[in-house]
């Protein structure tokens, strides 16, 4: 009698290392790996992602997955076609013990003179309980049509969000780039026009946008207008340049541009951005916050500014929410600000 054999139990497909970002609506270019990393950013004809910290620190941030394919929907990078349940976390909370007296600082800092604007940013934590938190890219294309997806997965890390702010788009020569700042709640949208702090931070923001584009060539810049993103509105303009052969370097191009004062410092020193990477550090905030995302494909280069995410390491789990102090600023009405943004990515990826 021939022994019997024991029934095959079932096991979960592997989920793979992956990068997306979303092209245009309806469009994400996703990436597989294993990826291999270069500080050579792609020659023509080919894709490769860039991911770095803030700091710009990582010697090698072009990543040339194994294989490249565009889809309408990125949950096809979920197996069982996205049928692996959202994580469970847990969240703890945010308290404000040391955040104030960096608030006064930065405060104090713009009331002598010495500085317009600083973006400090605070990180809620959790714990996963249970699930894959890449699973969060299923949430994605039901993203208001003004937000870029985007994310990776590599091993136990990992990041997903859709961020309202892109760095810049070059494509066929010309650089568009956005200034993006001032920020009020949907049910406050009557008073936002006209609001004299937001505008502020975001004529600040925008007057140094054209600033910096200006030795490239003769910059176009919109009118200022609003970002509804449903919960949130925001002051946007737009702005262009075209680029002469010799300025189209994308690893200098992210150089001249990150940060911009929507995340960074103003004036940009060397010294105000090593206080902010300092208030960064005091504060825990994950390196990759708000640093450049982006890939170039087909002759495009499209580089986000990664914020409104959710990121992991093993079971812990960090929101982060930035806030930008000008003259004017107060902590009660900055601190809501934080929680809006933080609130706003819960519903969206549905943690």
């Amino acid at each position: 009698m021939e022994p019997s054999v024991p029934p095959v139990r079932p096991t979960s497909p592997r989920m793979e290392d992956f990068a997306f970002l979303k092209l245009a609506p309806g469009r994400y270019l996703c990436g597989l790996g294993p990826f291999v990393t270069s500080d050579q950013a792609p020659a023509a004809g080919k894709t490769a992602f860039y991911r770095n910290n803030f700091e710009l620190s990582d010697p090698a941030p072009w990543k040339y997955p194994a294989r490249v394919f565009e889809a309408s929907d990125p949950r096809v990078l979920v197996p069982g076609n996205g049928t692996t349940p959202l994580p469970e976390i847990a969240w703890s909370g945010l308290g404000d013990e040391g955040v104030r007296d960096i608030f006064d600082e930065i405060l104090a800092q713009i009331a002598s003179g010495s500085l317009k604007k600083s973006v400090p940013v605070l990180t809620e934590r959790g714990i996963l309980h249970r699930g894959e938190p890449a699973a969060l890219v299923k949430t994605i294309s039901s993203a208001p049509e003004a937000l870029w997806g985007y994310g990776y997965r590599e091993g136990a890390t990992g990041v997903v969000g859709a961020t309202p702010e892109q760095l810049f788009l070059l494509r066929d020569g010309i650089l568009e780039t956005m200034a993006l700042a001032g920020t009020s709640p949907r049910h406050e949208v009557e008073d936002f026009p006209t609001d004299p702090k937001e505008i502020r931070e975001h004529e600040l923001v925008a007057d140094y946008l054209e600033t910096l584009l200006a030795p490239l060539g003769v910059v176009e810049r919109e009118a200022r207008t609003m970002l509804d993103l449903g919960s949130i509105v925001h002051f946007l303009t737009r702005l262009r340049v075209a680029l002469r052969p010799e300025d189209r370097d994308p690893d200098a191009l992210i150089r001249r541009l990150h940060p911009t004062p929507a995340l960074g410092a103003s004036p940009r020193g060397d010294g105000a951005l090593r206080q902010l990477v300092g208030y960064r550090k005091r504060l825990g905030v994950p390196p990759e916050f708000g640093a450049p995302f982006g890939v170039v494909h087909e002759g495009v280069l499209q580089m986000l500014v990664a914020i409104r995410n959710v990121s992991w390491q093993g079971r812990e789990v960090c929101l982060p929410s930035g806030v930008g102090l000008v003259e004017g600023s107060r902590f009660d009405r900055e601190w809501r600000e934080l929680a809006l943004k933080r609130n706003s990515v819960k519903s969206l990826l549905g943690v």
